[in-house]
Formats: C-alpha cells, structure tokens, sequence
C-alpha cells in the first residue's frame, strides 16, 4: 500500500480551466480575521463557488473555499449569512473535539462589498475523486475491478465511519460525492457538513417536503433532494453512500438511478457489493437500509474485500 500511495502522490492532475468569471482570484491575497491568504491554484468548484490553495504568508499552505452569494436568486441579510455559516463552523468544531473526520476550519470572514464568503481550512492532498483515478490508471489492465478491491474495500470502511459521525449529531448532508472528501495522508476526511449549502440553497428558492427542491448532485445525492416525491431524512446519505460505492466499483455515478451495471458493462462480481448496491440505491428511502445494517454488513465488518 505504501509504494501505490507513493505513486498516487506523485502523479500530476490536470485542474479544470478558470472561468473567466473567476479569473480575478488567482494570485488574489485576501486578508480573513487577521491573516493573509493569497490564493495560488483552483482545485475545484462547487454549486456557489470554487476552493483554492492558497500561501498564508509565514510558509505555509491551507485551503480557501469561496462562496459566491450573488449567485443566490434571493438577497440574503448579513445576519442570516453569518448564523448560516458560523452554525456549520461551531459543530465542525464540536466534531473535532472527539473525531478528526472532518477537516480543520483555520478562519471565515464575509466580504460585504463582494458580496462573498471565504473560508480558510488545512489543504488536503488530493480529493477522494483524484485518488479513485489514479487508481484506476494504475489498474487499467484489470478488467473486473473499476480499482483494486483491497483499496475500494478501505474507501468503503472509512466513508462508513465518516457517516457514523454524522449520524451521531443528527446531520443529514445531502450532497456526499467523491469530491466530498479530501486525504490527509492516509485519512480520508470531510470537506464541510452540508449545512450552510443547504441553507443557500434553501435561500435560492429550493423546498424541503414533499415540494420540488435542488439541494444536492444528480445521482449522488438522493432522488428525493432533487424530485421533492419523499422526506429528506437521513436514510438519504444512505442512497450517497451506495452511489459512491457504485462509482468506486463502476467508474461513474448510478446514471439510470438504479443498481444495475452503466450499459455495456457486466455486473461487479462480489456478491457483496451487489447486494449494498442493490439495498441502498432504492428511489423509495423508506425502503433503503438503516446505516446500522451497512456497518453490520459482511462487506463492511469483516475481512472480505470482494
């Protein structure tokens, strides 16, 4: 394990293209409660914003994530943008205390006259996205496996762990995917809890119910945090949970929202897998699995890596 992780952190990942709308930002010093952070290259972006590496003026490097509100379709208060994401910030901190699962916030500030909010937290190696590709690369030649199984089987056990910590505090996130969760050295960790991107998502005219909301990624997120048929509860990690495991096993999200192999491929061949696959990736959430049953599950609990 040790030389394939030597290897991954070598290899070179070709970052998207900067839109010209955030062209601006690079080699951008921002100053967040008494620090300096001057943003040096785009690692991703999400639905209100993009997250930057960034030097911190004493040598060292941290993360700067970016919140555009002006691409909120309803104004939101000072207020209600500081209580959105101070709440977010205070429970990763209670998290800390006993579990270092998410990763460490350094510092926020809101910019009134860009209407933006940044946000400064440790610089992960690479995101669990970037890691699954390389891997795959390095597997190439292995027709039945997307990656090796010993590493999905990894993935799978710490991604289980990581939901038993939200399930602990009552967090439904919504929106878990691949790009969700960063390594620190060996440990995967947690970009953010969900919680202040379902409150300006909420703000831009979404619903929570039984009525039409966009809080969340087609396929990996539940069907009903997109379609609005059945409650958000926490059985809807549960379909992100199963949706990764598909991708790890298949190489893209449950397109056809089901637990049947992308067309032209044949089905994995663990038993295993398919069953979890099969149990979690069900519309209705009243009939997917408790996460109790995941981790119970011979897949997650015992020695099996297929």
């Amino acid at each position: 394990m040790g030389n394939q992780q030597a290897k991954i952190r070598r290899r070179a990942y070709r970052r998207p293209a900067i839109p010209q709308e955030d062209l601006w930002l690079a080699q951008h010093t921002f100053r967040l409660r008494n620090h300096l952070y001057t943003l040096l290259q785009r690692r991703g972006e999400g639905k209100f914003g993009s997250i930057w590496s960034c030097a911190d003026g004493t040598g060292n490097y941290a993360a700067v994530k970016i919140f555009h509100l002006n691409r909120l379709q309803q104004q939101l208060t000072t207020t209600e943008i500081m209580k959105s994401f101070q709440t977010e910030i205070d429970l990763v901190c209670r998290i800390r205390e006993t579990n270092d699962c998410v990763i460490n916030i350094l510092s926020f500030d809101y910019e009134a006259h860009r209407n933006i909010v940044l946000i400064a937290m440790e610089l992960g190696d690479r995101s669990l996205t970037e890691y699954v590709r390389t891997l795959h690369e390095l597997n190439s030649k292995q027709t039945d496996n997307f990656i090796p199984p010993k590493d999905r089987k990894e993935i799978w056990t710490q991604l289980v762990d990581i939901c038993q910590i939200l399930y602990q505090y009552n967090i439904v996130h919504r929106d878990l995917k691949p790009d969700s969760f960063i390594y620190m050295g060996n440990r995967l960790k947690l970009t953010d809890l969900g919680i202040t991107t379902n409150d300006l998502s909420k703000s831009a005219s979404c619903y929570t119910g039984r009525r039409r909301i966009t809080v969340g990624t087609r396929f990996y997120s539940g069907p009903e945090c997109i379609t609005g048929q059945y409650l958000v509860t926490l059985k809807t990690d549960i379909w992100s949970l199963g949706a990764i495991l598909y991708y790890l096993t298949y190489g893209m999200p449950p397109i056809y929202e089901s637990h049947q192999p992308p067309s032209g491929r044949s089905q994995t061949p663990s038993l295993l897998i398919e069953n979890i696959l099969e149990t979690c990736l069900v519309k209705n959430p009243n009939r997917r699995p408790s996460l109790q049953w995941i981790q119970k599950h011979p897949f997650t609990n015992t020695n099996a890596v297929a």
